[in-house]
This record gives C-alpha cells, sequence and structure tokens, in this order.
C-alpha cells in the first residue's frame, strides 16, 4: 500500500510542478526592452506625425517632417539580413521586407500638408510653395488625396501671388 501511495504522490507532485509550468509560462510577459527596441521606431514616427499635425509652429512641424522624410528613404546603405548559410542554400534565401504599420509615405504627406498650410498662412510663400511640390512628386502619377490637395493649395497659392502682385 505504502508504493501504491507514493507513486500517486508522486505523479500528484508531477502534475502540480508541470501545471506550475505552464502556469509561469502563460503569464510571463516579454521583456518591456525587446519591445520597445522593437517598436522604438515606430513609436518615434507616430510622435512624429502625431506632434506635427497638432503644433501651430513651423519649425516644430518642419523638424517632424524632416524625421518623417527620413524614415521614409530607401536604406540603401544597410547590408539588410544577413544568415550564415553554405553557398549551396544562400540563393535561395532573401532578404525579408520591414514592416511596418503605417504608411509612413502618407504619414509624410499628410505632415508636408500641414506643414505647407502652415507655411502659407504665415506667409512663408516660397516654403510653402516648395512643400506642396515635394507632396505632388512623391505621388507622382497617381490621383491621391494628398496630391489633389496639394494641387489645389499650390494653385490657391499662385493665384494669391498673381492678385498680389496686380495690386502694387
Amino acid at each position: 500500500m505504502r508504493s501504491r501511495s507514493n507513486g500517486t504522490l508522486a505523479i500528484m507532485a508531477l502534475g502540480l510542478f508541470g501545471s506550475a509550468i505552464l502556469f509561469a509560462g502563460c503569464t510571463t510577459t516579454p521583456s518591456s526592452h525587446t519591445s520597445e527596441s522593437r517598436d522604438s521606431g515606430f513609436t518615434s514616427l507616430w510622435n512624429a506625425y502625431g506632434d506635427c499635425k497638432s503644433t501651430a509652429d513651423l519649425s516644430k512641424a518642419t523638424a517632424n517632417l524632416d524625421q518623417l522624410r527620413s524614415a521614409n528613404l530607401p536604406d540603401h546603405d544597410k547590408n539588410g539580413f544577413i544568415l550564415p548559410l553554405p553557398n549551396r542554400l544562400a540563393h535561395l534565401v532573401s532578404t525579408p521586407t520591414s514592416r511596418v504599420a503605417v504608411d509612413v509615405k502618407a504619414m509624410t504627406s499628410s505632415c508636408a500638408l500641414h506643414t505647407g498650410e502652415l507655411a502659407l498662412n504665415q506667409g512663408y510663400l516660397e516654403v510653402a510653395r516648395d512643400l506642396f511640390v515635394s507632396i505632388i512628386r512623391l505621388h507622382e502619377g497617381q490621383n491621391s488625396y494628398y496630391a489633389v490637395k496639394a494641387r489645389t493649395l499650390l494653385t490657391k497659392l499662385e493665384q494669391g501671388l498673381t492678385i498680389s502682385l496686380n495690386t502694387r
């Protein structure tokens, strides 16, 4: 009888130990350092976009736009994904694409529109013109919202310049 109860106790102890490991594995959260390093690019871009859209300060909007533009540029200098494989297998593996949860091009265009409108309203007409033209070029060949809005604002800007030149 004693060996039977020892066996039952051993099974129960093993079951409790296994349950404890399973429970601990389910409740353990990933390291915040890991998620911060993975999301720092996205978080900084999202913050720059939010700051750009909410500010009335032209210099702050321009700085945020510069940050978004730098993220929108392709990285030609990076070596990409390197996995040590035998030469026979290396050609079969492609470089994984970088994936972002948002459209950085759209965020950049939206920020540029806002910055251009700020420049226009504050009398920095050449800055506004350059920003509107940059949006049109970024969406060249597309009839996107941003390109249409930039063309509309550029037309408004040019009509305003013509009117002011005619009244002098």
